[in-house]
């Protein structure tokens, strides 16, 4: 029989609004993040960004402002609705049949890296607004869509996937952390249990 036990122990602490580390309000750090069999989710991407809000232990409400960026085909979309939001879904594709039919979503096709959204220039712009992104994009894409929405206020928070092309590509992920904070939003990094050959960007502006 076993005579040595190893135990690993790591502090549970409060990531300035961003989480907790570990996650320790989910069983085994891992986020319940299925719906049921018999609910139409376009793709399976749609488990990334409820593992997102499952950390953030925030998730958008009706009445928040909310842009998909890359939403196509539309699992991100379909995650805000379940959660009563209105979405706006841009993409250069069409966005699945079911979600194009939907009242509370609004389709704009165009190239989500040039998107302006309504409130741009508003007097009190980021207040309760989500920009959340799955774009298909080299790390510097993301870095630029974080660059233009924070130095803008126009997203409150937001959830941006950086996908790599093999390895790791550190530079981006530091410069992107370095651009959020220049602009005053509180960064963290996280490759959840969904995510792939890439990491989700999470980022809350500061009080």
């Amino acid at each position: 029989s076993p005579e040595r036990l190893l135990v690993s122990l790591s502090p549970c602490e409060q990531g300035r609004g961003l989480g907790t580390w570990p996650n320790w309000h989910a069983p085994a750090g891992l986020a319940s993040v299925d719906v049921p069999k018999s609910t139409h989710m376009p793709s399976s991407a749609y488990r990334k960004l409820s593992e997102a809000f499952d950390c953030l232990q925030q998730w958008p409400a009706p009445a928040d402002r909310v842009v998909d960026l890359g939403a196509c085909p539309g699992g991100w979309t379909a995650t805000l609705r379940r959660l009563g939001c209105s979405v706006i879904a841009v993409d250069r594709s069409p966005l699945d049949a079911q979600l194009a039919h939907d009242p509370r979503v609004t389709f704009v096709g165009g190239d989500a890296f040039a998107y302006e959204p309504p409130w741009a220039g508003e007097e009190g712009r980021g207040v309760r607004t989500w920009m959340v992104s799955d774009v298909i994009a080299y790390p510097a894409r993301a870095v630029e869509l974080v660059r233009r929405w924070g130095s803008r206020r126009w997203a409150s928070r937001m959830v941006v996937t950086m996908k790599f092309q093999a390895g790791v590509d550190w530079a981006a992920l530091d410069e992107a952390g370095s651009v959020a904070e220049s602009l005053g939003y509180d960064f963290r990094s996280k490759h959840f249990f969904n995510n792939k050959n890439e990491v989700t960007l999470l980022l809350q502006l500061r009080e």
